[in-house]
């Protein structure tokens, strides 16, 4: 599991008086950065090699200016070229919004997905959300 911490930002905060729902999606995202660089390590976009295939996200609570956030993430499952996470995120202790998202190991020069090589299967797996924690 990774674990991050950030700060929301007034800009990202609509005008319920809450963080807007479409923020989450960019917050996931940054979250995962730990789990780009086992794929890539150096994270150079000449050598990019994941796609986004799908992600959803379900809310619980609003979250709110003023108050860090702390975002975890998991791996939920290793495919043959494709792998899911489970991320969180909470504010003051309490679960707001927990999210999904499949990453497909992407060759752009070929336009197809190739199998995940062992040695990254391998690296994910140390990540692996608990078989007690998924639903």
């Amino acid at each position: 599991m990774f674990e991050m911490d950030l700060h929301p930002r007034l800009s990202e905060t609509d005008g319920a008086g809450h963080i807007g729902n479409t923020v989450l999606v960019v917050w996931f995202e940054e979250a995962r950065t730990p789990l780009y660089q086992i794929v890539m390590p150096e994270l150079s976009m000449d050598t990019w090699s994941l796609i986004l295939a799908n992600y959803s996200v379900d809310f619980y609570a609003q979250i709110f200016y003023g108050t860090p956030v702390q975002l975890k993430t998991w791996i939920k499952r290793v495919g043959n070229s494709s792998f899911e996470t489970y991320q969180e995120v909470s504010q003051n202790g309490k679960r707001c919004a927990s999210g999904t998202s499949v990453q497909v190991y992407f060759n752009y020069q070929t336009g197809k997905s190739e199998p995940l090589p062992d040695n990254l299967k391998a690296g994910l797996t140390t990540h692996l959300l608990p078989p007690e924690e998924q639903a």
